[in-house]
C-alpha cells in the first residue's frame, strides 16, 4: 500500500511522464484528432494516481481549434475555457510506469469553466493534496 500523501511532479526526463501524458491525451486525440496539444501546468502523482492540468493549444500555436467539434458552440457561447483536467490510474503495481497502456484515465474534462475536479478526490478515493486543495 502507498502511503505517501503529498504528490511528487513528473518532470521532462521521468520515465512515466511521456506514456502518462500520450495516455492523458489520448481523449483529447480522440475529440479533436491532432489540432489540439496540452501545455502542461501540473503533473502530479500520488501513488498510483496522476492528476494532469494544462491548457488546450493549437498546433500551429494559439487558441485550440474548435470547428467541427461538438466544442464549437460552447466556445462561441462562451461556456469553454482552454483548460484540460484528467486524473489516470496505473492499472496494476506491476505494470511498467513508461507504458501508456500502464495507465487508465479515470475521469477527464474538457474546457471546463468551473473546478469540474473538486468532487474527485471523495469519488475516487484520492487524497486532495494531489489536485492542490
Amino acid at each position: 500500500m502507498y502511503t505517501r500523501s503529498f504528490p511528487v511532479s513528473l518532470n521532462p526526463g521521468d520515465p512515466a511522464r511521456e506514456a502518462v501524458l500520450q495516455a492523458a491525451t489520448a481523449r483529447l486525440d480522440e475529440e479533436f484528432g491532432d489540432q489540439v496539444q496540452v501545455a502542461v501546468e501540473q503533473l502530479d502523482r500520488i501513488g498510483p494516481w496522476v492528476f494532469l492540468q494544462g491548457t488546450m493549444r493549437g498546433t500551429q500555436a494559439g487558441r485550440p481549434y474548435y470547428a467541427g467539434t461538438i466544442y464549437e458552440n460552447k466556445r462561441a457561447d462562451g461556456v469553454m475555457s482552454d483548460v484540460y483536467v484528467a486524473l489516470l490510474k496505473k492499472t496494476s503495481e506491476t505494470t511498467v510506469d513508461d507504458d501508456p497502456r500502464s495507465w487508465r484515465v479515470a475521469r477527464y474534462a474538457i474546457g471546463p469553466t468551473d473546478v469540474a475536479w473538486l468532487t474527485w478526490p471523495d469519488e475516487h478515493e484520492v487524497p486532495q493534496s494531489l489536485f492542490g486543495f
